[in-house]
């Protein structure tokens, strides 16, 4: 057995994961983000009279009368998607990133987010040793919108990529994958409070141009891009059609929700029942996903409690804990085996750590071990199994 662990494994990272740091769960977001709408615009909004025709169909179509401070983010923010996806609005649709109050709350949610984020020198130390304890042959799989881990890995120097592959080559029907460079790679399938898509920008440009109108003003991150450092997701040669040439990542995050009072919004897929309909940019990051888990040698599941409403999460982690425990679980690779599925979650009651087994039902109990006290400095040994 060597000392140092070669990686090849899959960590997967929930709220949960940055609960540490003070951001919020999803419980908390909605009201802190309600909040952080009516500082900056009020209660006299269009946000505001979307509020009031989703309370009022409630209780038209449920029998149910809610109070704002009642409505549930996920369902809400679903019945806007629908709403938008669907064109239903007609010509009054605003944009094709979404409806005024999609993009208010998106922005919100990013501000409430980013503000609780820690410097890359101020966050607490578990962070710094679960990045220094990744390997460059490792996959992160996070399904949130901050940029801690990156932070963290910034902070000790570590390189990464946000986006799968590097190609040496792109053709027609195959592309070469360019491997020259150790690299984690973390795929952020939700999106980032620091990404934003240039897409529309561009179509709203040309639109003008060809009319002889102006041009100035369409988006505050890319009118300039060196106001908030903006810089492409993914570097080097990529195929033509591939959409995340469209996204960006802005370098001043801080700076943009601090003070940017622009009506755009950063790319992130929204806390909504039907929020894949808004992720074909994304797809690259989902794509073969299932057939991971094999060839690994570690999967870790920290933070994240598995909702029922993200059914198509279900499938990809059942798929790659399948692959995982049940492909050559005895052999040797490298030197090492195969570790238990880790699972790490705050569970402080007996009745909510069987719910929590109950819904990753699927990983064998005798290949599995859990951790219910958080995410914290100390869970890390467990989760590194050192």
């Amino acid at each position: 057995m060597t000392d140092k662990h070669p990686g090849f494994r899959i960590f997967v990272l929930g709220a949960g994961f940055s609960k540490l740091a003070g951001l919020p769960l999803a419980s908390e977001l909605y009201p802190l983000t309600l909040q952080a709408i009516e500082k900056e615009w009020g209660r006299e909004t269009k946000f505001q009279r979307d509020i009031e025709a989703y309370i009022e169909y409630r209780k038209d179509c449920d029998g149910i009368v809610i109070d704002q401070s009642e409505i549930d983010l996920e369902e809400l923010i679903s019945f806007w998607d629908i709403e938008h996806y669907l064109g239903l609005r007609g010509s009054d649709t605003w944009s094709s990133e979404g409806n005024e109050s999609q993009l208010m709350i998106r922005k919100a949610m990013g501000r409430v987010i980013q503000n609780r984020t820690p410097e890359l020198d101020r966050l607490p130390c578990a962070y710094y040793r679960f990045a220094e304890s990744l390997t460059e042959n490792d996959t992160v799989i996070t399904f949130n919108y901050d940029v801690l881990l990156e932070r963290a890995l910034d902070h000790i120097g570590k390189p990464y990529r946000l986006f799968p592959a590097r190609y040496k080559k792109v053709g027609r029907y195959t592309n070469e994958v360019d491997d020259s460079k150790d690299e984690l790679v973390i795929l952020k399938l939700h999106g980032s409070v620091d990404w934003f898509s240039n897409k529309q920008y561009l179509e709203s440009k040309k639109s003008l141009e060809e009319i002889g109108s102006p041009t100035t003003n369409l988006h505050t991150v890319f009118d300039e891009r060196d106001r908030y450092g903006a810089r492409p997701l993914v570097d080097g040669i990529r195929p033509h059609n591939d959409p995340l040439q469209n996204i960006f990542r802005i370098r001043d995050v801080d700076g943009y929700y601090l003070h940017d009072r622009g009506f755009n919004a950063p790319f992130m897929l929204s806390p909504s029942q039907v929020k894949f309909v808004y992720a074909p940019p994304l797809l690259d990051f989902w794509h073969g996903l299932n057939r991971q888990g094999g060839w690994n040698l570690g999967v870790s599941v920290v933070g994240f409690s598995l909702p029922e409403h993200d059914e198509y999460i279900r499938q990809v982690l059942y798929n790659v804990v399948s692959n995982y425990q049940g492909f050559s679980w005895d052999s040797d690779f490298l030197g090492f085996r195969k570790a238990p599925v880790k699972f790490v979650d705050f569970r402080n009651e007996e009745k909510s750590r069987v719910e929590f087994k109950e819904r990753y039902r699927f990983s064998d109990p005798g290949k599995t071990e859990y951790w219910f006290d958080g995410f914290s400095d100390d869970s890390v040994p467990f989760i590194f199994g050192c």
